[in-house]
């Protein structure tokens, strides 16, 4: 029986059905499953997912204009509010759980490797880096954006193809158990963890307790699975021997894959393995060739060369607002702006900032809150404040109620005139950090998601780019 059957689909969800297919349609859905009823395409199935913001079974005659061939919901009334007489309707008790259920078969149809990213940072980059080592000499899939929650990673497996060689699964996490479950869906062949840090611990409470979460990855391996994990991180040792096989990457003498002799520069990382093959990445910071390491370790493991594998490497790019290098106007007008918006905590503000002191210029760090810290929030605010003073940077603009804990210890060592402070975001916000920069500044924009820094964006450009203009035109003139 083929996976996409509407029998198989039933005894799956363990579903009933509303509508049933006819005889001509108990052939196989050529084209797996979507969510989304904007992006369907003829012949699949549209899964009725309820959200936070829509209701998917709100868009059920919408999925079928488009061509969907089978319903999969968890109201009931939908199969009389739909107008046509040809699409099937199955019931299931709930559509994210049968989501989950028909990714956790499906997987276990996939002959590739499955692999699965985890960590408190990095995890999207590192993705990013497999891929672009493994995409040039073999088929496979990677998630889109950061498909890593429980609707994201049931859909990633359900778009592997049966020829692809891999699949590569972002779980996330930002409660106790999450990565457990995610986990029993995923059951990779090769897990790997790229960091351990502050991410989320308003729920996930110690380092410690952050560490068990991330490794409950390993503990859904398959019997002869591999992990691949950080070994500069201590709260992560004790939980090591839940993985079959381990390679272990970091910075330590014992490490399987040692990061040396690494040259951060404002176009990209230099950097060699065990003292011993070269590689470049065009992505900032030295954070990010630890991440390599763990695409390097990947690449090697599929018996790629390390030839190979620097190829694939040097042709990677950095996942959007994350570390982006990006030029607003041109010359001595404009102004070098690193967008990092896209998420922030106390180890990835450090990192990033540290490659903000690797640029020329007047060094600038806008900072927003660093959300879901819970009571440690202040504290950790505090130390980001201070360690900031103690790096080659000329100025710090906090945005947020909570970077004012932060402000508090920077100012206890920076003059004030370098220090600016807005706690609470409204219209005048992007105009009144834009008049504190300069033209020829390095800016790096730093935040959690919750924060919407990219905001500030459209008014850096309309300055800059309005500035650069005006000064070729006097160029002219003259």
């Amino acid at each position: 029986m083929s996976f996409w059957s509407p029998d198989n689909l039933q005894q799956v969800t363990a579903g009933r059905w509303l509508s049933r297919p006819t005889p001509a349609e108990t052939e196989p859905v050529p084209t797996g499953l979507s969510i989304d009823s904007r992006a369907i395409t003829t012949g699949q199935v549209f899964c009725a997912i309820k959200g936070e913001r829509f209701d998917g079974h709100d868009f059920a005659q919408q999925a079928i204009d488009k061509g969907a061939a089978m319903l999969l919901v968890h109201r009931e009334n939908v199969a009389s509010q739909i107008t046509s007489a040809t699409a099937s309707v199955l019931f299931v008790d709930d559509t994210t759980k049968a989501l989950a259920r028909l990714a956790a078969a499906y997987r276990r149809t996939l002959s590739g490797k499955v692999i699965a990213v985890t960590g408190s940072a990095g995890k999207t980059t590192t993705k990013q880096l497999i891929h672009a080592v493994l995409s040039p000499y073999m088929p496979g899939q990677a998630s889109p954006k950061s498909f890593n929650n429980h609707i994201g990673v049931p859909l990633t497996l359900l778009a592997a193809k049966p020829t692809d060689r891999y699949v590569i699964c972002e779980v996330g996490t930002n409660a106790p158990g999450e990565i457990a479950a995610l986990g029993r869906i995923v059951e990779p062949d090769i897990a790997i963890i790229t960091h351990v840090g502050h991410a989320h611990i308003e729920k996930l409470g110690s380092l410690e307790d952050v560490a068990i979460e991330k490794a409950a990855l390993l503990g859904s391996l398959h019997e002869n699975g591999l992990g691949i994990v950080n070994g500069d991180i201590d709260e992560l040792a004790p939980h090591l021997k839940l993985a079959p096989s381990l390679i272990i990457f970091g910075r330590g003498e014992t490490c399987d894959l040692r990061l040396t002799q690494c040259e951060a520069h404002t176009n990209g990382t230099h950097f060699q393995v065990n003292s011993r093959v070269a590689f470049d990445i065009p992505l900032l910071g030295e954070h990010n060739a630890m991440n390599a390491l763990a695409a390097i370790a990947i690449g090697r493991h599929m018996s790629l060369n390390d030839d190979q594998i620097a190829r694939g490497l040097a042709s990677a790019s950095a996942p959007d607002m994350r570390l982006n290098n990006q030029q607003i106007g041109d010359g001595q007008q404009g102004i070098t702006l690193i967008n990092d918006a896209y998420n922030a905590n106390p180890d990835s503000v450090l990192a990033a900032l540290h490659v903000l002191t690797t640029f020329t210029g007047r060094k600038v760090a806008l900072l927003g809150d660093m959300l879901e810290l819970g009571q440690q929030s202040p504290d950790l605010h505090r130390m980001v404040g201070s360690k900031l003073t103690e790096m080659n940077i000329d100025m710090a603009v906090f945005i947020g109620r909570a970077m004012m804990f932060a402000a508090e210890a920077t100012t206890k060592v920076w003059s004030p005139s370098k220090v600016h402070t807005i706690a609470q975001w409204d219209e005048q916000t992007a105009q009144q950090v834009t008049s504190l920069l300069q033209p020829g500044d390095v800016v790096l924009m730093k935040g959690s998601r919750g924060m919407g820094l990219e905001r500030l964006v459209p008014t850096i450009e309309q300055r800059f780019i309005a500035e650069d203009k005006k000064t070729l035109r006097h160029g002219d003139d003259a």
